[in-house]
């Protein structure tokens, strides 16, 4: 209340604590009746102000100590002298008793200097500490992946530690999910960080869902007695310890064995894991026993360890279930794997008919067709997205029958349109309120058919769908073996691979194994486009009969030296 009134005077930490003697003599005087909590506040409020003496530290101990101090509050930017001095007792301001210690961090490259105007005095400048790292625009995970995608030799994990606090997890999470590649160098015991370029994404067969999550109970009144709010606590680490371990084990409904090995990437609804390969629940995923670690690349040539598999790993990986490393976020993988569950539901719904009459007589049937079958499958697909929206959307057009107008035939029940559609039937009167009943119909029928293929086409362009099935890099593990099977079947030889070809009748017997040669023509270039002509003419060339200039003699003497001039032909002049 005192310092609102510009009493900062009043602070503890402006007054010098008592001595030993100074106590000494009070309590003898006193007879030790001092107020318990006066003197007890007072020292606890002396306490928090005590500044470490640093006197027995030399020039070299007080600027590391600096150093470590401003790596760790970096995020604060440049701080004043006053600051440091108060949590290290180094005195950094002009004309203190560091100023060794000044010179020495103006000169370090480590330390960014900026001057501001001193708050007391504002005519005199003071200098503001702050940490410098190796690399000063990295600041997120963002920069940080730009800085590593332009290091085309690659960069030392130990130089980007420092650039801002929670770097060593975005690393961790840009190597984990293949991002950039973290290459081990055994020499100096330091991992080097390499762009990874253009990457190859393959979708996994099988939709990925997530289990329902439990749902927090509901809080107690507020009135409710201790017992029951201690009750409530328990019940709420129980139920997030159980949606920990639900969000990391993802169902999906093709076995993904086949596809992907443990210790492998693979994106869920947006975000990077690993296959889990843990054996021990209680160590990080960085303490496990290194055959359990998950290697560094985001693809493996072979399985882990066996003893892995004799030990036991924590979560289970069965055709059914693909265990990862860490947790969904809520807004982010959980979110978008419950969007995508209900998109596929929607077209599912439109797939089969319903919904999509609106209750307008416009009838419809089950959509059938290659582009339905791709996007209602579990199994992925390489065609576009935007063309097999497209595709749906006209087999949800023509499958739409006669509806009600058609008089007697069912929603669907026509396989076809045909051009006879909401027409009238002899028994249904020539009044002219009949007829407009019948265009009117056939208005809101056509309405009703735009809207649901609209709909249809808004659905299968949803762009939840991308989160259906899991990704991860490079070919899958069935495609990989496959081939590395097949590999040494391929002949080496062009006999070898010529005899083959003819035992699997992919040439005939008579045919030739190559080309015939093109025969290269000389007067054109590589590229088989015709050369240039380029005519030089002698330097110094001078014409000598200039007296034949303005006769019959002398212009076919010029006619002449121009033909040549352009390669062509004069003659022998007779001879």
């Amino acid at each position: 209340m005192a310092n609102s009134y510009g009493f900062d005077f009043l602070r503890a930490e402006h007054n010098l604590a008592p001595s030993a003697s100074t106590t000494s003599a009070t309590s003898a005087l006193g007879g030790g009746t001092t107020t318990p909590s006066s003197s007890s506040a007072y020292r606890s409020e002396s306490s928090n102000n005590i500044i470490p003496d640093v006197s027995h530290k030399s020039n070299l101990e007080k600027q590391a100590d600096v150093l470590v101090f401003l790596r760790h509050h970096r995020s604060s930017g440049c701080l004043p002298p006053s600051v440091i001095y108060k949590s290290l007792g180094i005195d950094l301001s002009d004309g203190g008793a560091d100023v060794d210690v000044v010179s020495m961090l103006l000169n370090n490259p480590k330390v960014n200097v900026e001057q501001m105007p001193d708050p007391e005095n504002p005519s005199l400048n003071m200098n503001l500490f702050g940490y410098r790292a190796k690399f000063s625009t990295v600041r997120d995970k963002a920069t940080l992946l730009a800085q590593i995608n332009r290091m085309k030799n690659g960069v030392k994990w130990t130089d980007l530690m420092d650039a801002y606090d929670g770097v060593e997890k975005d690393v961790q999470k840009l190597v984990s999910g293949g991002e950039i590649l973290g290459v081990t160098n055994p020499e100096e015991k330091d991992k080097i960080l390499f762009p990874r370029g253009e990457s190859f994404l393959v979708e996994l067969d099988g939709c990925v869902t997530l289990e329902n999550l439990p749902a927090l109970p509901p809080p107690p009144p507020p009135s409710a007695p201790g017992m029951q709010h201690a009750v409530y606590k328990g019940q709420v680490a129980r139920t997030l310890q159980a949606v920990r371990i639900h969000s990391r084990m993802i169902k999906t409904d093709v076995d993904p064995r086949l596809q992907i090995r443990r210790g492998e990437a693979i994106r869920i609804g947006g975000e990077w894991f690993r296959v889990s390969s843990a054996v021990r629940e209680d160590l990080p995923l960085d303490k496990q026993p290194p055959r359990a670690q998950a290697p560094p690349s985001v693809v493996s040539m072979r399985d882990l360890s066996r003893k892995n598999e004799v030990d036991g790993y924590v979560r289970r990986f069965d055709s059914k279930t693909i265990p990862l490393d860490g947790m969904l976020s809520e807004n982010g993988g959980i979110a978008n794997l419950t969007k995508a569950k209900e998109a596929r539901e929607r077209l599912h719904a439109i797939a089969g008919g319903e919904g999509s009459g609106g209750g307008t007589g416009a009838g419809m049937r089950g959509v059938t067709g290659g582009a339905s079958a791709t996007l209602l499958s579990s199994f992925t697909s390489e065609k576009n997205p935007s063309m097999l929206a497209g595709v749906f959307a006209k087999s949800v057009a023509a499958s739409f029958g006669m509806g009600r107008a058609g008089g007697g035939v069912g929603g669907g029940g026509r396989k076809r349109p045909t051009a006879k559609i909401n027409a009238r039937r002899p028994g249904d009167g020539g009044g002219p309120g009949v007829a407009g009943g019948a265009k009117g119909s056939r208005a809101l029928d056509a309405e009703a058919v735009k809207a649901a293929v609209e709909n249809a086409k808004q659905a299968a362009s949803n762009p939840s769908l991308s989160h259906s099935h899991a990704i991860r890099h490079g070919c899958t593990k069935d495609v990989r073996d496959m081939y590395l099977e097949t590999k040494a079947l391929i002949p080496t030889s062009e006999v070898d691979l010529h005899n083959a070809l003819l035992e699997h009748k992919l040439i005939e017997p008579g045919e030739k194994m190559a080309r015939p040669r093109m025969k290269r023509k000389a007067n054109v270039d590589n590229d088989g486009k015709p050369k240039k002509r380029r005519y030089y003419e002698r330097k110094n060339m001078r014409r000598t009969n200039t007296h034949l200039d303005g006769t019959d003699i002398g212009a076919m003497l010029a006619r002449a030296a121009e033909k040549q001039a352009h390669g062509k032909s004069v003659g022998d002049g007779g001879m």
